[in-house]
């Protein structure tokens, strides 16, 4: 069973402050070539996407050099919608058992029932603080990821978090779709991301594969 984890990208989809909406414009139509194509025009960094070390280091990798093993792994969703606006290092080391066994630390924040609205933008989702942030460097993650639309507080201007995550290479994982895989622990995570040259960051397809599901239905059959 595959769940979809990305949001669609739409002119009208939430930005990050100072980010170019994305405009999707007909280049071709039936009625004049006949077929279809359309012009694309965003951010790196729209929509469901994930930032690579490329981001904030000049000399960091980019996703285009980074191996398709990154970009797949273990997850684990944990709910930190009733955690206040910080993640703790305790929150995280009371999970021992399910961020021991992951490769990717993905936050339910609730952010997500708030997609299309102005409260979408609203600085309070939980992060991770920078003591929590290194632990999760300590469990050698390929990736954290969240359903907000930063792994940072807006209002830090620093982004201490990303830079934690990214000097080791850990890729942050923004504007996920959570809600359906909420809680869950240990399944198979993909995050695929558009690949162009020197890619700093890059819209994804994120979706779970739910394997406990498939072969419960396989056993109904």
């Amino acid at each position: 069973m595959l769940i979809d984890m990305t949001h669609t990208i739409t002119p009208e989809i939430p930005v990050y402050p100072g980010t170019p909406a994305p405009s999707l414009s007909p280049a071709c139509t039936f009625t004049r070539d006949g077929f279809r194509e359309t012009l694309l025009s965003f951010s790196s960094h729209t929509g469901t996407h994930m930032d690579a070390p490329a981001h904030l280091f000049q000399d960091g990798r980019t996703l285009d050099q980074m191996p398709m093993s990154q970009f797949s792994g273990r997850a684990t969703v944990l709910d930190v919608s009733q955690e206040g606006p910080v993640i703790t290092e305790e929150f995280l080391r009371s999970h021992y058992d399910a961020i021991h066994s992951a490769d990717y630390i993905l936050f339910y924040t609730g952010w997500e029932d708030r997609w299309g609205t102005e409260g979408f933008l609203e600085d309070a989702f939980p992060v991770p603080n920078e003591e929590a942030a290194r632990y999760l460097v300590s469990r050698g993650l390929k990736g954290v990821g969240t359903d907000a639309i930063s792994i940072d507080r807006m209002s830090d201007s620093r982004l201490p978090i990303h830079h934690i995550l990214l000097k080791d290479s850990i890729l942050s994982l923004e504007n996920l779709c959570l809600k359906k895989v909420r809680g869950r622990k240990d399944f198979l995570f993909f995050a695929l991301p558009m690949k162009f040259q020197d890619t700093d960051g890059a819209p994804i397809r994120a979706f779970a594969e739910l394997r406990e599901a498939f072969e419960g239905e396989r056993r109904r059959r």
